[in-house]
This record gives C-alpha cells, structure tokens and sequence, in this order.
C-alpha cells in the first residue's frame, strides 16, 4: 500500500491565459491621461495665479493702513502667471487695468483702478460692468461735454449756496407780568 500521494491528487486546473493588451491600446489610454492632466494643470494654474494675485493685492492694500492704496509699481510685483491685460484709459481722473488668466473652461478676471498718482485704489474679480469696486468713472466724454456746457451756459456764475445772511428775528417785547398780591 505504497501509494503516492501525487496519484491522489487531481491535477490543478490550468490558469487561463491573460488577456494580452495591445500595444496601440496602451498608448492611446497614456495619450489620453496625458491630455487630462494638462487641461488639469492649465486650468490650475489660471486659477490659483488670479487667487494668489488677488489676495496679495488684498494683503498688501490691508498693510497700507488707513489709505487702503498700493503703488501700481508695487502691484506688479505681486501679480502672478502671465495674464492678458487691457488698459482703458477713457476715465477723466482714473484708468482701469483689467487682467485675464485663461483656462482651459474659464477666464478668470482682475479689474483695478488707478488714478494719475499711479496708485491702485479700488479692485474687483468682475468680467465687465461700469463700476469696479463699486467705483464709477467719469468718461472723459462725459467731463468734456460737461465744462463745455458750462463755458456755453448762460454766461452767468453758479447760484450761490450760502445761505443768507440771518436777518435778527422781530421780537414782540416782553413785558413783565405784575406780581400777584399775596392774600394773608
């Protein structure tokens, strides 16, 4: 009763064959994270670069103290990434820079206000609108069409606003009541 024990054993069933992948499809599927991770990181970077921008500015204009300004000097040295800039120069007193970090499915936006001293007074994240940092800007225009109006006017000068002079108030004269008699 010799017997083995590899003859009672059954045999182990074969392992099936792994499917092969083709080298074509490996290839397209890298392609395809590749193009993933680069729409990730362009859109990364236009964000984080208008956000880090954006709370520099806030920083910096916090430090400034009472005044809340910077130089605009200053503010290009804490602008970050390569953003698209429009300059609008149509204000009397105050141009607006507007910066624009593209990504890939938004624009992301920077809008500030600088007045002819160079400093940046006001700013906001908006794509468009008149007011920026709740700051409306005279259109030189507009300024124009005013003092023109003013020199063709009537010719004569501003009403005054002063009030005049306060005439004394008439005043009736007091006369003084007679003292009652005391009753003893």
């Amino acid at each position: 009763m010799n017997s083995t024990p590899e003859a009672t054993d059954p045999p182990a069933p074969a392992s099936k064959p792994k499917k092969q992948i083709s080298a074509q499809r490996r290839i397209i599927s890298w392609i395809f994270i590749v193009i993933l991770m680069v729409i990730v990181l362009l859109e990364w970077r236009a964000k984080s670069s208008q956000a880090n921008t954006v709370d520099n500015l806030e920083a910096a204009m916090t430090q400034a103290g009472d005044i809340g300004e910077i130089t605009f000097v200053e503010f290009q040295t804490i602008k970050e990434g390569s953003p698209s800039e429009d300059v609008d120069e149509s204000g009397a007193i105050l141009r607006k820079h507007h910066y624009r970090w593209n990504g890939i499915f938004k624009t992301y936006d920077l809008r500030i206000l600088v007045n002819d001293e160079d400093m940046v007074i006001t700013y906001d994240t908006l794509a468009d609108g008149e007011a920026v940092g709740g700051i409306n800007r005279i259109s030189k225009k507009r300024m124009e069409a005013l003092i023109q109006k003013e020199k063709n006017g009537s010719g004569e000068k501003p009403a005054e606003t002063e009030p005049e002079e306060a005439k004394p108030a008439e005043t009736e004269p007091v006369q003084p009541k007679p003292e009652e008699t005391k009753k003893n």
